[in-house]
């Protein structure tokens, strides 16, 4: 039978779930951590068919959960579960490489949409399938501090440092701050991890708001072809 790990630091979300979903015990066994930390142990000491993870969380939170699946476990297919979803972040999320439901949901929304990712038996847990515009857009509403390297065939590493949500800085090649900033949201089917931010500060390079980037990346992209 699938095992499907669901990561919340909500104790009050956990238990409604663990009383809920006994009727559907005879589709799938469920797995509960309070913390990433915790997840990452049920991980390696069993075998996961499907993760549902929290983006707000204590120590390594839910995206540095998912950047751990990609690079270790990239067949186990994800579930977003986070209260911060616009429409368009929810449409790439769904089309690229997650499925995404946004909080409040009940019980038999996520099971269905646990038991829709485990039928097309997807291994799609990976959070290489990510446009970056969309990465950042989460990054952002997440309010999250951060160093997140790209990579992609054929181009330079680049950087994004963001401070509470906002970008602050980039780095892609010769090129810094916004301009780096906009040929990077300009890359197909990046790779993007996270990196240990460094002791000394990270000084603000980019002042622009992140919608601001998107639509001049968008620009430059279409004037290119």
């Amino acid at each position: 039978m699938d095992t499907v790990l669901i990561v919340d630091d909500s104790s009050m979300l956990l238990n409604y779930l663990e009383n809920a979903f006994t009727k559907y015990r005879d589709r799938f066994r469920v797995n509960f951590a309070a913390d990433d930390m915790e997840a990452i142990d049920i991980i390696k000491s069993r075998e996961i068919c499907l993760l549902a993870t929290d983006l707000q969380m204590p120590r390594i939170d839910g995206l540095g959960l998912l950047a751990y699946v990609q690079k270790y476990h990239p067949g186990i297919p994800c579930i977003v579960m986070s209260a911060h979803g616009t429409p368009a972040i929810v449409e790439n999320l769904q089309s690229d490489i997650l499925q995404f439901i946004e909080k409040p949901f009940t019980a038999d929304a996520l099971a269905g949409a646990i038991l829709s990712a485990l039928e097309k038996d997807q291994a799609g847990g990976s959070i290489t399938g990510i446009s970056i515009g969309n990465f950042l857009q989460m990054i952002e509403l997440e309010q999250k501090t951060c160093l997140c390297e790209v990579a992609s065939t054929g181009n330079p590493k680049g950087f994004f440092y963001f401070q509470g949500g906002e970008l602050h800085h980039a780095v892609y090649g010769n090129l810094k701050g916004e301009e780096a900033a906009i040929k990077m949201i300009q890359i197909d089917r990046p790779t993007i991890s996270f990196r240990k931010i460094p002791q000394r500060p990270i000084p603000r390079k980019i002042n622009r708001e992140l919608t601001g980037l998107l639509l001049e990346a968008m620009k430059q992209k279409n004037e290119a072809r």
